[in-house]
């Protein structure tokens, strides 16, 4: 079984010395667009808010009485055309015709081709050309660039918003020197002609800024919403780990990845450095009996920001994520040590589960582009998340397994409370049928006939025992027909004179329950039978709103084998009690008490809560039959 930290459930990733690391692959490095970027509308807005401006600029040119240009027709069918390529884009795009999931910049220009950077590079062509048509007369400037700016402001942010109004404010002038060469008439250079390349980089970045912001913010609800998905009941935790690595350094524009986690029952560091100098990634697992970067200057409660990783004298801005207390520290050399050259930023958050230090997750990317207070927090938050889902995930596996094991505990006490014990007594009967085939022969029939009605209990019991194991959940209101054939059953087969004392009130339990408690009885008159040689027993049963109590009382000779685990109030020490009823008592979440005296018999008292299992309560020292 592989261990619950391997990203993996198959032998496919091996381990590989710090040198070394392992291709992720095409599929793994590709970047996969969060659930929130699937369902955006963005381009279809933007498609939308196109077919409205030039229709409306085209009108407004038409019926402004001036001229829009030295060439009045060329400019209606320039404006015209642009209105019909908006229709046809808005078309496409409606239909689903073209891809139109926003990407980071850099992706949608070299990735796979998407509608953003096309239209973006259509719109500024269109719009310079318009501007060159209709300059001279009615001019749309403002409309037609501030629609352009906005589009890639909401698509990339702000470095994309700057580098469009940079191109859009050198393309204006040229558009004028352009129709200056085009026309023979002459064009008179205003002072609005050279304000209005300053008044769009300023609009570019008022728009841009907050486009930015808007970005991000919608990246990182992306990502938080796609986290859940990388933590499965099925899939090892240490996969979503790698999952939720190559997300963040997609998120941050990251180069490098460090996750360092210990595990609580070795006590060994598994550590994944993730690298992504050009796609695709390259994923190195190394496992280690020492934490490989203890960082001693952050406390186990802290993360931080370091934006520049020189032993003393880079500083470290310091979070606390339990009381968000903020220090600045000298970083250790450890941490100058960690990067590949002296010039990186680095960005870190502790894995805490219960506020325990399992260890730590680090980031870094090259110098001059500088983690923020903001990314800090995002980082924090995110860790925090991934943490409690990977360890939720760890717990589910574990619960599964403790499950498993105790199914295994309760099948074996059932192998022993019944099947072996029929097993036995039908190997003692046979036994007894080779005695009696020297000392007398005529009584062979009849112990063969009680050896058959034995094979038969046997029988009937698997099948019992069978429909138990397939209905769970059935409720065990025939606990009190389990129990008379229990007593009838010893009293003809044991000659033991069993009774059977009945409560007014109804006891009703699941399956497993009523199952467990007569196997208990079943246990306890054997053992009186053949240990305490017992000639009567008494089996009490009764409830209350919230428990249901099973007594078991036998006038045998005690456990004497165990007189030194006997207190002075005659009961039997919790370890000494007979480990099938202590065990099956334990499953049920009840309490056991047993009393016993030489001479004067054993009384067994359990109590079990009304649902079959929960906590354990307190139970009297003796509850008599």
């Amino acid at each position: 079984m592989a261990h619950w930290l391997l990203p993996l459930p198959s032998p496919t990733l091996r381990m590989q010395p710090p040198s070394s690391a392992l291709p992720a692959g095409a599929p793994g490095g590709a970047r996969r667009v969060a659930p929130l970027e699937a369902f955006s509308r963005t381009e279809k807005i933007i498609a939308l808010s196109r077919v409205l401006l030039a229709t409306a600029t085209l009108l407004v040119v038409i019926v402004d009485p001036h001229q829009p240009s030295f060439s009045p027709n060329l400019a209606y069918a320039i404006l015209t055309a642009y209105a019909l390529y908006s229709a046809v884009v808005f078309a496409l795009v409606r239909g689903e015709y073209v891809r139109q999931e926003p990407a980071p910049f850099r992706t949608a220009i070299t990735g796979p081709p998407h509608i953003g950077p096309y239209s973006a590079a259509a719109d500024v062509i269109w719009v310079t050309l318009i501007s060159m048509f209709t300059e001279r007369g009615t001019s749309p400037f403002f409309l037609l660039h501030v629609f352009v700016i906005s589009s890639v402001s909401m698509r990339w942010g702000l470095r994309a918003t700057l580098t469009v109004t940079i191109i859009l404010a050198l393309s204006y002038p040229a558009a004028l020197l352009a129709s200056q060469w085009v026309s023979a008439e002459a064009l008179t250079i205003r002072r609005a002609h050279l304000v209005r390349p300053i008044y769009l980089l300023v609009l570019g970045y008022l728009i841009g800024y907050p486009g930015e912001h808007e970005r991000r913010s919608k990246r990182r609800l992306g990502l938080m919403v796609e986290l859940p998905a990388a933590f499965r009941r099925k899939r090892p935790p240490g996969a979503g780990l790698v999952r939720v690595m190559r997300r963040a350094l997609d998120h941050f524009e990251a180069r490098r990845a460090l996750l360092i986690l210990r595990d609580p029952d070795s006590g060994r560091y598994f550590t994944w450095d993730v690298t992504r100098r050009d796609k695709p990634s390259r994923l190195a697992l190394r496992i280690t009996e020492a934490d490989p970067l203890p960082l001693p200057f952050a406390a186990p409660t802290e993360g931080f920001v370091a934006n520049e990783l020189r032993a003393g004298t880079g500083m470290a801005l310091c979070s606390d994520v339990l009381t968000g207390a903020l220090t600045r520290k000298l970083i250790s050399p450890d941490l100058a040590a960690f990067g590949d050259d002296s010039a990186q930023v680095a960005l870190a958050a502790p894995v805490l589960i219960q506020r325990e230090l399992r260890g730590r997750a680090l980031i870094t990317r090259a110098a001059g582009d500088k983690f923020t207070r903001d990314d800090l927090d995002f980082l924090l938050l995110l860790v925090g998340q991934a943490a409690a889902g990977f360890e939720t995930v760890r717990l589910q596996g574990m619960a599964e397994e403790v499950a498993v094991f105790e199914e295994r505990a309760r099948i074996a006490r059932d192998l022993h409370d019944g099947f072996i014990q029929s097993l036995a007594g039908l190997d003692l009967r046979i036994e007894a049928c080779k005695l009696l085939l020297q000392r007398d022969p005529a009584r062979i029939p009849h112990e063969l006939e009680e050896l058959h009605e034995a094979v038969a209990r046997g029988y009937r019991e698997v099948r019992r025992y069978l429909t138990v194991l397939r209905t769970p959940s059935r409720d065990g209101a025939d606990l009190w027909s389990m129990l008379e054939r229990l007593t009838a059953e010893f009293s003809v087969r044991e000659g033991i004179r069993v009774e059977l004392a009945r409560s007014t009130s109804e006891v009703t339990l699941p399956a497993t329950a009523t199952h467990e408690l007569a196997q208990i009885a079943r246990e306890a008159l054997r053992n009186a039978v053949r240990h305490g040689r017992a000639t009567s027993a008494v089996i009490k049963l009764g409830t209350s709103p919230s428990h249901t109590y099973l007594v078991v009382r036998d006038n045998g000779t005690g456990f004497v084998d165990r007189a030194a685990a006997i207190d002075t109030d005659g009961f039997l020490a919790p370890e000494a009690a007979p480990w099938s009823i202590r065990e099956r008592t334990a499953a049920l979440g009840g309490s056991l008490a047993v009393w016993t005296s030489p001479g004067r018999g054993t009384e067994i008292s359990i109590l079990v809560p009304s649902g079959g299992q929960g906590g354990r309560q307190s139970l009297n020292r003796r509850m008599s039959a």
